[in-house]
């Protein structure tokens, strides 16, 4: 209830056939690591099957994780959830794996902008 009550002011319709699955805390690293990505990070994106990973402990108290995540991140758990939501939605509105530009989406979603995707031009080369 509150993952569906914090996506709620955000337009996730926008982005069609979207699934957002809950982890269990004492899953989530051993789910990261083997993954390669940080296990402090309190969610990820998968692409290809259109799936936002959310940590547990960003929806309800997980005192021992909630603490490590409040020290790596200086954020409540709340702040945390808004902006892990706002950063992923980053990722997949513009299906970019970008750290900087899904956190540029994040900001145009925190001030209630637009959101627009970054391109970057190449040279053709012959």
């Amino acid at each position: 209830m509150v993952l569906k009550k914090a996506l709620a002011i955000y337009p996730v319709q926008n982005l069609g056939r979207w699934s957002w699955i809950l982890v269990r805390s004492p899953d989530w690293k051993a789910i990261l690591v083997p993954r390669g990505l940080d296990e402090d990070s309190p969610a990820f994106t998968f692409y290809p099957k259109r799936e936002t990973f959310i940590e547990e402990a960003l929806v309800s108290p997980v005192p021992v994780r909630e603490r490590e995540l409040l020290v790596k991140w200086s954020m409540s758990r709340t702040s945390l959830l808004d902006f892990a939501i706002r950063h992923e939605l980053g990722h997949a509105f513009c299906n970019d794996p970008n750290e900087q530009h899904a956190d540029r989406v994040a900001k145009l979603l925190e001030q209630k902008k637009a959101v627009t995707c970054e391109t970057t031009a190449r040279a053709e080369r012959r």
